[in-house]
């Protein structure tokens, strides 16, 4: 079975969140789970990241394919070309190169944060060039088109239309990471990248007058799926569906569905990362006390005996809750904790959390910016994980602290819910769960669950180790929600 995977960012060649893990990791994964018969092959843009870090890499080269398109937009055909990346060791990597479109500093936007003025342009591009593609690339048409997020969206769209004839047995799925980007953009714009007429309509791409991208996706594609149970059916509701809970209920049940990220256990293993100052595993976890010891010094902090560290690695946006965790900054010193933060983003959470790190140096160490090893030597280092995101579609940050033996505190949402298990005090003491959870995103209800986990930490050392074991132990790899998505497959292929 031929799987062509569709999206604008997968590690480790780009990456600004999530997506990108799931899309690096859910290939090799497939052929895994599937003893090769699905043969899957991804295609993204061929931005100035992916160019720069296949450079830095001496085992990677871009090999061209001798595949080149010409996308039939308004002002003319635009022309590009497929290269290869070679030497990765998984399943096949085509990038797009189009230098106009894709050769700049950052992946979306500027470095002001305004998006760039032709992201549609850039993603319409990738889309039709990936369908007009795919059939040479991968020796056949493609038995199912599997798109990501409101970048691949037009890849459906394009499919039921321009394709319809061609691919008349392919199967379409569309996978939403985040609700809330929708890729919007003015209506009128449908004309120049040769949307079919009969998709702008209400129950197609339109959306109040404008053309909606990942409502497009939705609408052409044969199932839709979220990157987690609870996130799927939070999303048919005013308070989680961004305005399209209504089209997304009228889509039917079957038509939708949620299948958990997974943790690429290869890369993110505490018995193998090179990144940490001392390597552990859930049967020998002396080296987890070493990596404590060092994040501490490393950030400028000390820890009394019963003080746990606690650890954020976040965007800086109000879906994360920081500004709950900032509000709680005050009470670290009655809680006896120490906190260290790591991330970037709102400008006013930054500046808040720098000058809380001034008030507060014997309690907090923040670190603004972009850090992957620091991350891993966060999620190796601190006792108990932070996450009181206010939505949370499936999260990846507490699968890597319960992988690394570090305990989460987390809001009761999405993700979240489907993977932190909290069963109560007594039931954790014995290794029933993995981490602590409240219900409701405020201040109160995130010093309620970080109080029951200091309070355990502190007081009964053999419950916390069965918490910390019952995470480490928990199987957080990608085997089980890639054999949910074979079963997808076989389930739209010739529909």
């Amino acid at each position: 079975m031929r799987v062509a995977i569709i999206a604008s960012e997968a590690v480790p060649w780009c990456k600004t969140g999530g997506l990108a893990d799931v899309v690096g990791a859910l290939p090799q994964a497939l052929v895994d789970q599937s003893a090769g018969k699905v043969a899957p092959a991804t295609f993204l843009p061929l931005y100035r990241q992916v160019r720069e870090s296949i450079a830095n890499d001496p085992q990677l080269q871009l090999v061209e394919t001798g595949v080149e398109v010409a996308v039939p937009f308004s002002l003319g055909p635009e022309r590009a070309r497929f290269f290869e990346v070679v030497g990765h060791g998984g399943p096949p990597v085509y990038v797009l190169d189009a230098p106009h479109r894709y050769d700049r500093p950052r992946l979306y936007d500027d470095e002001s944060g305004k998006a760039y003025p032709d992201n549609l342009y850039r993603y319409a591009l990738l889309c039709r060039g990936a369908l007009e593609a795919a059939t040479a690339l991968m020796g056949g048409v493609p038995d199912v088109v599997h798109a990501h997020d409101w970048q691949g969206g037009l890849a459906l769209a394009y499919l039921r239309t321009r394709y319809l004839q061609t691919h008349a047995h392919t199967g379409a799925v569309m996978t939403i990471h985040n609700l809330a980007y929708q890729g919007l953009f003015a209506g009128e714009h449908r004309h120049n990248i040769d949307l079919d007429p009969s998709a702008f309509n209400l129950e197609r791409a339109e959306y109040f007058g404008g053309l909606n991208l990942l409502k497009a996706g939705i609408a052409y594609a044969d199932v839709t799926t979220t990157v987690s149970e609870t996130y799927a059916q939070e999303i048919t509701t005013p308070d989680y569906g961004c305005g399209l809970d209504g089209f997304l209920q009228a889509r039917g049940a079957g038509r939708l569905c949620g299948i958990v990220n997974g943790v690429d256990t290869d890369v993110w293993s505490p018995a193998t990362d090179k990144a940490l100052p001392a390597n552990y595993s859930v049967d020998k976890v002396a080296g987890k006390a070493t990596c404590r010891q060092q994040l501490l010094a490393e950030m400028g902090l000390e820890a009394a005996e019963g003080e746990p560290v606690l650890g954020i690695v976040s965007r800086f946006t109000g879906q994360k809750g920081l500004d709950l965790v900032a509000d709680l900054v005050p009470h670290l010193h009655a809680l006896g904790a120490r906190l260290i933060v790591l991330g970037s983003g709102d400008a006013q959470l930054e500046h808040r959390f720098r000058y809380l790190a001034e008030c507060f140096g014997d309690h907090l160490a923040v670190r603004v910016g972009f850090d992957p090893k620091l991350a891993r030597r966060i999620f190796a280092g601190s006792d108990i994980l932070l996450m009181p995101s206010r939505f949370e579609p499936c999260g990846l940050n507490q699968l890597y602290a319960m992988h690394y033996g570090t305990v989460p505190v987390v809001h009761a949402v999405g993700g979240l819910r489907d993977t932190v298990l909290d069963p109560g005090d007594q039931a954790l003491a014995r290794g029933e769960g993995t981490g602590f959870c409240f219900e409701h995103p405020t201040v109160v209800g995130l010093h309620w669950a970080l109080e029951r986990a200091v309070k355990m930490y502190r007081q009964n050392p053999r419950g916390w180790q069965a918490v910390v074991r019952s995470g480490m132990t928990r199987d957080v790899s990608w085997a089980k929600p890639a054999r949910a998505y074979l079963d997808l497959y076989h389930r739209v292929r010739g529909r």
